[in-house]
């Protein structure tokens, strides 16, 4: 029995238009994204993922990982300002010998206090945006 009705050339051909076809439409549809210069997402409701599926996508805004067991978001990163300085070198002596006086721990905390505790607090706090979107992640 022949599985082909027609003239197998008139087959071929109306295929053919219909690849033609079809490439015109994937054409014309735009992309879900673009990335020559870094990737940009149009929001998008959230679907239900399968098993074993992910989806990653834009929704108001939010960058979006869903699975099958929920969707986390991650919020817009907010960096923050100039990066502190580097410490200076410290006061408090490199090397203590024999039994270590206090005078030479309260020089070494107080050159840590000094020089380490500001910028660490403030890199912190500029992390640390009302609303949760800082650097740091909830």
């Amino acid at each position: 029995m022949d599985k082909f009705s027609g003239n197998l050339a008139d087959e071929v051909a109306a295929l053919r238009a219909e690849v033609a076809e079809l490439k015109a439409i994937i054409r014309a549809r735009p992309a879900l994204t673009t990335a020559s210069q870094g990737w940009r997402m149009t929001d998008m409701d959230i679907p239900s993922v399968a098993a074993g599926e992910i989806q990653i996508g834009s929704n108001d805004g939010d960058l979006f990982v869903a699975t099958a067991d929920g969707t986390k978001r991650i919020p817009t990163l907010n960096i923050p300002g100039a990066a502190p300085d580097y410490p200076g070198s410290f006061t408090s002596p490199a090397t203590v010998s024999g039994t270590v006086p206090d005078t030479a721990y309260n020089a070494l905390r107080a050159d840590v206090v000094a020089q380490l505790h500001g910028p660490l607090r403030d890199l912190i706090e500029k992390g640390r945006v009302t609303g949760g979107s800082g650097l740091w992640l909830p």
